[in-house]
């Protein structure tokens, strides 16, 4: 194992990487990314705690914001969400996803949590992980200061996905353990012999159990 100091190391974490936020020890346990046509593009690790609270290191890479083209946020996807026009109050959680894949216009400002946030930009897209690529559109939405988003995703089966997300910086994490290639190849390794393993010995008791 090898200890990485610097915040250039965060966009290099595979499965097992243990690394502290706030205090918390985390550990990355899936990877997946996101692009549009347009160049837009997210990296996405889920991490999870050892009480298995979960948030997603984001890092975005945005060629149309001028003024900072990468940007690391923090994500809680919410599971039972509450989404009200600002000025009636309605809840317009279940009407979103069809709104979305029909492609109206979306709403210019949402309240969640008594707080608003305003519409900055809708985004359609591949999401990949690692068996498969699914099509995904995003609405955006930030608070005033910008320090907080609010994430609607529609995906496939009327699968809508709320998240909550804050700015954060690389600095704000550290003692960021992970595997070296070699070793990660090795484990690899490891985990395929002991399959022949298991495969071999149910062969054998086939074999003996039928002779």
């Amino acid at each position: 194992m090898r200890p990485i100091n610097t915040s250039s190391q965060l966009e290099y974490l595979p499965t097992g990487t243990r690394l502290k936020y706030h205090g918390i020890e985390w550990q990355v346990a899936d990877y997946s990314s996101y692009k549009d046509a347009y160049g837009y593009e997210t990296e996405e690790w889920l991490l999870k705690s050892k009480v298995n609270k979960e948030y997603y290191l984001l890092r975005e890479l945005d060629p149309h914001n001028r003024t900072s083209l990468v940007n690391w946020y923090i994500a809680e996807e919410l599971r039972h969400p509450k989404i009200f026009l600002p000025e009636t109050l309605e809840n317009v959680t279940d009407r979103l996803w069809q709104a979305m894949q029909e492609q109206e216009m979306p709403y210019p400002e949402l309240k969640m949590f008594d707080k608003s946030y305003y519409f900055e930009s809708k985004t359609k897209g591949s999401y990949q992980d690692e068996d498969e690529v699914i099509p995904r559109t995003t609405w955006d939405y930030w608070d005033t200061n910008r320090q907080w988003n609010l994430a609607l995703e529609a995906w496939q089966n009327r699968e809508l996905h709320v998240y909550s997300t804050k700015v954060v910086n690389p600095q704000e994490f550290s003692q960021i353990i992970t595997k070296s290639p070699q070793e990660v190849r090795l484990l690899w390794l490891r985990l395929g012999l002991a399959s022949v393993g298991i495969i071999l010995l149910f062969v054998g008791c086939s074999m003996f159990f039928n002779g």
